[in-house]
């Protein structure tokens, strides 16, 4: 349904809908390497799995102008819970907010054209966003682990828009050659600690292989993942993990996914699932055989290692590997990237902008002691 006041014959048209309703080509077109948890068949497939969600998508005179996925978020303490994401900085985070992006996803982009209408378009995503929070009676639409300089950008078509630090996502830019010209990259040190690394996976008996993820990898690649997942605090079990699987296969993006298997004996002791769309390849899940105890660097040699070797073989130029354990991945070779929430205003907020600033900047500075080598250019926005 079309939502917000009248609009002018040739106005941008708000509209609420499922990802099923709208045109894959058509939303996909919009949709950046980086941006994969918001393309058509990842969406779809929550849908399967999970139930219907909301996509709010906007058109213009020539078509889909852009739109952004929308859900409840989380609250409970976690990834998606909002109290726990801005330490220090006063604001209304024990209040409910609409939230943007997929589901569970650690990075949000919104799709959207591009050329010189591209502000326009966005100004109107962001107001449309805003609008949709303030009909349910919320604070304001919140996009968690979006990229800085995408966050940047609609806050200067938007104005009603504030843009908080709250994290960084580690990627490793992929170079011809693969694994062995990007150890010829790293310190000596890190050098080392590879090659010492794959030598203890082989000589405990592992051996890699690269399979589709089809069903018959269900069960078992279900199993490990919900292990893994279980260790951390995660509740959601193997039988979960399948139904994801399912809906994957219905939207058909489990054709974009590639599992990194490791095998011992012939079983299978440690699994990652990327998924590739465009020139990127996703990091999404990682299981392990916890009842196998060697200490063989199977996450590593899996998750970081030969990926670079799988990248360079099918034209993918970076490996993107979410958020979580960023020294282990820095001193790997990931390169950080900053993430900010960007919070949607449906008029001025009690949120002043130089606050924001200033705790952004404090952000900046934590990281800069802790990651200072492995920070991209995008940080000296924050300066």
């Amino acid at each position: 349904m079309t939502i917000g006041a009248v609009h002018r014959p040739h106005d941008p048209v708000p509209q609420m809908g499922a990802i099923a309703g709208v045109d894959r080509h058509e939303w996909d077109g919009l949709v950046n390497d980086s941006d994969f948890y918001h393309c058509h068949g990842w969406l779809g497939s929550l849908d399967y799995a999970l139930g219907a969600g909301e996509i709010l998508t906007v058109r213009g005179r020539a078509g889909l102008l852009g739109g952004c996925a929308l859900w409840d978020g989380e609250n409970q303490p976690g990834l998606f819970y909002l109290p726990e994401y801005f330490p220090g900085l006063p604001g209304p985070w024990h209040t409910p907010f609409l939230w943007g992006g997929a589901r569970r996803s650690t990075h949000n982009e919104i799709p959207c054209i591009s050329g010189p209408h591209r502000g326009e378009a966005l100004a109107a995503i962001a107001a449309a966003l805003a609008a949709q929070a303030q009909l349910r009676g919320k604070t304001a639409t919140v996009i968690p682990y979006m990229p800085l300089n995408r966050a940047m950008e609609i806050a200067r078509h938007y104005p009603y828009a504030r843009v908080v630090m709250h994290g960084a996502e580690a990627t490793i830019p992929v170079l011809p050659g693969g694994l062995p010209a990007q150890l010829a990259r790293w310190h000596s040190h890190h050098r080392g600690r590879t090659k010492a690394e794959l030598r203890a996976f082989e000589r405990l008996g592992n051996h890699i292989e690269w399979l589709p993820l089809t069903e018959n990898l269900f069960t078992v690649a279900a199993r490990l993942i919900a292990d893994n997942r279980g260790k951390y605090g995660s509740h959601q079990g193997a039988e979960w993990i399948q139904n994801i699987f399912y809906g994957q296969r219905r939207s058909a993006i489990i054709d974009t996914a590639i599992a990194a298997v490791a095998k011992k004996n012939k079983r299978i002791s440690a699994i990652t699932i990327f998924y590739h769309f465009g020139q990127a390849l996703h990091a999404r899940y990682y299981g392990s055989d916890y009842q196998d105890i060697d200490n063989d660097f199977r996450y590593f040699a899996l998750t970081y290692y030969y990926a670079l070797d799988y990248a360079d073989k099918h034209d993918i130029t970076q490996c993107r590997l979410s958020i979580s354990a960023l020294h282990a991945k820095t001193f790997r070779g990931a390169q950080l990237e900053p993430l900010a929430a960007l919070l949607l205003f449906a008029d001025r907020p009690d949120l002043a902008r130089t606050s924001c600033e200033n705790y952004n900047r404090r952000f900046h500075r934590y990281y800069q002691r802790h990651f200072s080598k492995h920070l991209t250019a995008e940080w000296l926005q924050l300066e």
